[in-house]
C-alpha cells in the first residue's frame, strides 16, 4: 500500500488528541510519512480541537488536516466519518474512535505487509491499556478503501443523534461488500487511564436511542430506492 488515511471524530478529547500525536510523532519516517491523518472536531462545547499547535508532532506526517463541524448534535460521529472519507486523497482509509490508537506494528502490517483485497472491508482486533491484555474486536473501526465505503454508502446520517447505530452501517457491508477479521490490533485506551479518552455528556443505549433508530429504519423502508443521507451538516477546515 502506497498511504493511508487515518481518520478519527474528536468531541472534547484534548488529552486524548494529545497522546495521538505523540504516537504519530514516534512513528518511523518510513511510515509517518506514508499516512494522512484528518480529525474532525464533533462540535466540541467545551474544549474544540484547535488548530495544530504543535506542529513539530506532525510534521513527518504525510499531511494533517482538522476540521469542525459547526453545530453539536449528539453521537454525530456519522457525519465526521463521511467527511474525513469525502476528504481523503488516499485508496484506503481506516475509520476509527478517537480512544483507540493504531500501534506501530499495526501500521507496518497495513502499509507494507498485509495482502488486501481492495473489495473487502477489514475489522481489528483490540487490547485494552495499559496493560495490552486482550479485547473484544470494535464493531466500529474499518479499514476499506473509498470505493468500497462508497458502494457500501457510507454512515446514514439520519441516525444522527442517537446511539447504537453502527450495527446498521456493519450490515449494509455485510449485504454490499465482504467482511474480514484481521489479527493486527488497535489499542483501547479507557477513560481510566486517559479521563477524556471517550465521551461522557451524552448518555448511551437510553430509550430514545432504541426507540428512534427503530423508527428511522421504518421510515427510511418505506421510501424506494432509498440512499443514505451524507454531509449534511455544516462545517469549516480548520488546518
Amino acid at each position: 500500500m502506497k498511504a493511508l488515511t487515518l481518520i478519527m471524530p474528536y468531541y472534547d478529547n484534548p488529552t486524548m488528541l494529545e497522546h495521538h500525536e505523540q504516537k504519530w510523532a514516534a512513528y518511523p519516517e518510513e511510515l509517518a510519512k506514508r499516512l494522512h491523518v484528518i480529525v474532525v472536531d464533533d462540535g466540541s462545547p467545551r474544549w474544540p480541537a484547535l488548530p495544530h499547535h504543535k506542529p513539530e508532532l506532525t510534521a513527518k506526517l504525510a499531511s494533517f488536516s482538522l476540521y469542525r463541524c459547526l453545530v453539536d448534535v449528539r453521537w454525530n460521529w456519522l457525519f465526521c466519518r463521511n467527511l474525513g472519507v469525502s476528504k481523503a486523497t488516499t485508496e484506503w482509509v481506516l475509520m476509527t474512535d478517537i480512544d483507540h490508537v493504531v500501534p506501530k506494528k499495526t501500521l507496518r502490517s497495513i502499509l507494507d505487509e498485509l495482502k488486501l483485497d481492495a473489495g473487502r472491508a477489514y475489522k481489528f482486533s483490540r487490547v485494552d491499556a495499559p496493560d495490552m491484555t486482550p479485547y473484544k474486536p470494535h464493531p466500529n473501526s474499518w479499514l476499506m478503501t473509498v470505493k468500497t465505503f462508497n458502494r457500501v454508502g457510507g454512515y446514514d446520517e439520519r441516525f444522527s443523534g442517537f446511539y447504537g447505530t453502527d450495527g446498521e452501517f456493519r450490515r449494509r457491508v455485510c449485504d454490499r461488500a465482504s467482511m474480514a477479521q484481521l489479527g493486527e490490533v488497535l489499542i483501547r485506551y479507557p477513560r481510566e487511564v486517559i479521563a477524556d479518552a471517550s465521551t461522557t455528556t451524552y448518555g448511551r443505549k437510553e430509550p430514545k436511542d432504541r426507540e428512534n433508530v427503530k423508527r428511522i429504519v421504518m421510515e427510511r423502508a418505506e421510501i424506494e430506492n432509498w440512499e443514505t443521507k451524507r454531509l449534511s451538516f455544516p462545517f469549516e477546515q480548520q488546518v
